[in-house]
């Protein structure tokens, strides 16, 4: 217990001098992490995405990202892009949802999703689209020939944000490190 610990302890002193995006990306990921999983045990239990989860993962992200904004140098820029990208993010669920192509709960969940993953550019929110759209396609198939009407879209939304966001925060931490 010890050792991860203090690994913990010693990266969070390295990252807490790092003037990067890694001062918003490791809580973002945490809460992420932990309200990604809690909302897709949802969604694959009832087919609902509650605001319980929701909410505060969205409030944690936004708090994170303005405090990184007034930290960071280039605060400001970080979070014009990813209000602007996360309102774009959340805009196409929005029109899937009018073509009747999604439900509000995927909406809900596009709001944490777009804040976590566009910090990080516009490539990698298509990314993550793209690869949660793919795997729900595979698994909605799967369900419907099984003879289910509906299939839970939110363990795909957050487990490809998650993929796309760990390899580049990897990426970030090998550059913070070197």
């Amino acid at each position: 217990m010890s050792i991860p610990l203090s690994v913990l302890v010693g990266m969070g002193g390295v990252l807490a001098f790092q003037e990067t995006i890694l001062i918003f990306l490791v809580p973002a990921m945490v809460l992420s992490l932990v309200f990604g999983a809690l909302t897709s045990l949802k969604d694959l239990k009832t087919r609902r995405v509650p605001d319980a989860y929701t909410l505060p993962w969205t409030a944690g992200l936004v708090a994170a990202l303005v405090l990184t904004a007034v930290i960071l140098p280039e605060g400001g820029a970080l979070l014009g892009q990813t209000a602007l990208l996360a309102g774009a993010h959340t805009g196409f669920y929005l029109l899937l949802l009018l073509c009747k192509a999604t439900s509000m709960g995927d909406v809900k969940l596009s709001v944490p999703l777009g804040l976590l993953v566009a910090s990080f550019g516009t490539g990698p929110l298509l990314w993550a689209v793209a690869l949660a759209a793919a795997t729900g396609l595979i698994h909605g198939l799967v369900l419907k020939k099984r003879g289910h009407k509906s299939y839970p879209a939110a363990p795909h939304m957050v487990v490809a944000a998650l993929l796309v966001t760990t390899a580049l925060v990897l990426t970030e931490l090998s550059l913070a490190f070197a």
